[in-house]
């Protein structure tokens, strides 16, 4: 339980990864549940819940960051199970850009960041499907699975697939 400033107490009850519902009191009186979505799943709303979307959707929440070799997993598992072919072109511009970021060092401003990557995904991924259960679980495994972190990138490719396909399940969400 968390207090605001005024002194305002909200207790969270995550019910999914992606979805959250909170109860809120003020001064002791219940004021409801208010629920709200993560990044990923507001960057989905209103779009259609594919593969290639989801890859959009973790390109306007985290396309500022520089591709890392857990992206690259990300997006090649993606273009996979969306055109079911591996080693697409967006997998191989993904693997150039993690090549050049390491050579770069720790200048951020000069890697290639993930909205590079993903902005023409329209036209270089002609083929594309819903995501499934099976999709979402794949991503999280590639980009576990790789360095530099074991944990997931908030708002980033595995987690915009795993909003899509629960968004799939509940569209009601």
């Amino acid at each position: 339980m968390t207090a605001s400033k005024d002194g305002a107490s909200f207790t969270n009850i995550s019910v999914e990864e992606h979805f959250r519902v909170s109860q809120s009191n003020h001064g002791g009186q219940f004021v409801g549940p208010t629920e709200e979505f993560s990044t990923a799943a507001n960057a989905l709303i209103g779009r259609s819940a594919r593969l290639t979307e989801a890859l959009k959707a973790a390109s306007i929440n985290v396309g500022y960051k520089p591709v890392e070799t857990r992206d690259l997993a990300a997006i090649k598992e993606v273009e996979a199970r969306a055109t079911g072919e591996s080693g697409g072109s967006i997998t191989a511009v993904a693997n150039e850009a993690v090549t050049r970021n390491k050579k770069i060092g720790k200048e951020d401003e000069n890697k290639i960041h993930l909205r590079d990557i993903i902005a023409e995904i329209d036209v270089k991924i002609t083929r594309d499907r819903s995501v499934t259960s099976e999709d979402a679980e794949a991503v999280v495994q590639a980009e576990l699975t790789h360095p530099p972190y074991n944990h997931i990138i908030p708002g980033g490719v595995a987690e915009s697939v795993t909003a899509a396909y629960r968004l799939n399940r509940s569209p009601s969400l």
